[in-house]
């Protein structure tokens, strides 16, 4: 796939990666549908960006409001091509202090907002044999992260449904992708309700995964890592992982409840 000329939906699109993702794919040469919970900074976004678009306000926890956001951007700008899934949000907490309405909200959010746009998107998508869909995932979805047990399962289930995906569209011509980044320097951490204090990983820009948004879906490649080295730590957690859990015990033990 190309984004010049194609049209590209993106959700969380009024923010953080979801922005950069939509300024990128207009550079790019795409036109783009956004879709978020807020119309008011859509409309400022697609202005900002030359008014290459069109907005469809939606909160993607809820398949009725996903499904009819992808119809109006469809009869404005015509079927996608591309479809980013970037609508996310976190939780942070030890298991045992974190609610399960919390559980449900992320896994509403993360999962099946992705499993909601990418179905009403998909028919598009078979019917011309031809298209991309990225989910920004995190680094999380592939090392389960302590005190984010909640948003860890939720990005869990994104990177098995991507895997699943990639091996039954690619038949079929359509490419798959997920794209894994550690902390960006979002708006995320607050509102989370809890910062981000570690020392490492240091936060990358949105900027940068949008790179790698764009690039995945130009090289029809399956997986990337942000930062890179990343990658390293999902190779130890499966070939070493009595060392790595313990690694990681150190590595977080001012922060694990102990009683």
């Amino acid at each position: 796939m190309r984004w010049q000329g194609s049209i590209a939906f993106v959700t969380g699109a009024s923010r953080g990666i979801g922005e950069a993702v939509v300024r990128a794919a207009v550079a790019r040469g795409a036109q783009v549908g956004l879709i978020s919970r807020s119309e008011d900074e859509l409309h400022a976004l697609l202005e900002k960006v030359g008014g290459r678009g069109a907005v469809a306000s939606a909160d993607v926890s809820d398949r009725g409001q996903t499904e009819r956001a992808v119809a109006k951007l469809t009869a404005e700008l015509g079927p996608a091509d591309i479809l980013v899934n970037n609508a996310g949000i976190g939780a942070f907490g030890a298991f045992a202090d974190t609610d399960v309405e919390t559980f449900e909200r992320l896994m509403r959010v993360n999962y099946l907002g992705t499993v909601y746009a990418t179905k009403a998107v998909l028919p598009g998508l078979l019917e011309r044999r031809r298209g991309h869909i990225v989910n920004v995932a995190s680094i999380a979805g592939r090392i389960g992260a302590p005190l984010e047990a909640a948003y860890s399962a939720s990005k869990f289930a994104v990177a098995g449904l991507t895997e699943a995906l990639a091996i039954e569209l690619a038949p079929r011509g359509i490419g798959v992708s997920m794209v894994n980044p550690g902390p960006v320097a979002t708006e995320f951490f607050a509102a989370r309700g809890q910062p981000y204090e570690r020392k490492t990983p240091k936060p990358i820009s949105a900027e940068r995964v949008a790179r790698d948004v764009i690039a995945v879906v130009e090289r029809d490649k399956f997986e990337t890592y942000l930062p890179r080295w990343m990658r390293q730590a999902v190779v130890s957690r499966v070939l070493f992982p009595p060392l790595f859990k313990a690694g990681t015990i150190r590595a977080f033990k001012d922060q694990l409840p102990t009683r």
